[in-house]
């Protein structure tokens, strides 16, 4: 785990950006009011099947080989019981990030149209369960 400390930034899209959905506008400020611990990797298939094997967690097809390849073909909801499955293991709390703790993590301080830059074909972000499932703030473990 690393912690992302308290700050603020402004999320969605530019004005002049024609690519943008309507749901990214109006550009507005966000505040991260309290630092946020968040894991440095991805869930492994090794982690999410002990999950599965545990009865907590639907056991999900892989396409790319498990052990320690992050795990995929997981919706919103099984990420949801993934982490609930974590804190009753582990006695610690976890949840998934909001869409704004994620992209406020992710930016890591860049003010570009993506966090990688500018150009939509430098980088291959992972996709999380925040963006395929666009999880609002209100959504929260």
């Amino acid at each position: 785990m690393i912690v992302i400390p308290t700050g603020r930034f402004s999320m969605g899209s530019f004005k002049d950006d024609a690519d943008a959905r309507a749901s990214e506008r109006p550009r507005h400020e966000v505040t991260i009011a309290g630092p946020i611990a968040v894991s440095k990797f991805e869930a492994t298939f090794n982690e999410w099947d002990a999950c599965a094997a545990a009865g907590a967690c639907p056991r999900v097809p892989d396409g790319w080989g498990r052990r320690e390849m992050p795990v995929i073909n997981v919706s919103w909801n099984d990420a949801k019981q993934y982490a609930a499955w974590l804190s009753q293991v582990t006695g610690k709390p976890y949840r998934l990030l909001t869409e704004a703790e994620w992209e406020y993590a992710a930016r890591a301080g860049a003010v570009t149209r993506y966090s990688w830059g500018d150009g939509a074909g430098r980088a291959k972000p992972t996709a999380t369960a925040a963006e395929a499932g666009g999880i609002s703030d209100n959504q929260r473990l």
